[in-house]
């Protein structure tokens, strides 16, 4: 137990952004942006201490409705990668859907990813892990 806010309960927010049809067993492309970040250090986005991080979800085809999970993971230098939230929100009608981290401190790296769960209509996807930092 390290951290009082690592340990505090879902610091992912889902927030569906502004959500067509995919065919049966259709791949799926998934994207992920971070957005809001100061600079970019060593493979890693760098954010103010205080700022909420947004990581902006794409997919291909566009599937309104779909659910889309968020998963949130941490660690110190030199230690292994521990998850710390997994969330579920939904895509808009134009395949969208973003989720929030606030509250982080800094000293730690973060990841996230997306993962769109397969369906009859497609099959799964998920994006790269996207590193960052709270400085």
């Amino acid at each position: 137990i390290v951290c009082a806010a690592l340990l505090s309960p879902s610091p992912i927010v889902a927030a569906p952004a502004p959500a067509a049809g995919a065919t049966a067993g259709a791949s799926t492309t998934v994207r992920a942006r971070l957005t809001g970040w100061v600079a970019r250090r060593d493979g890693y986005h760098l954010y103010r201490e205080g700022a909420t991080v947004r990581m902006v979800v794409d997919v291909w085809p566009a599937q309104p409705r779909d659910d889309v999970v968020g998963r949130l993971e941490w660690r110190r230098t030199r230690t292994r990668w521990r998850v710390l939230d997994v969330s579920t929100t939904t895509f808009n009608r134009h395949g969208r859907a973003a989720f929030l981290v606030r509250g982080l401190p800094d000293g730690y790296s973060f990841r996230m990813r997306a993962k769109v769960p397969r369906t009859n209509e497609h099959e799964a996807g998920r994006s790269g892990w996207r590193y960052f930092r709270v400085r």
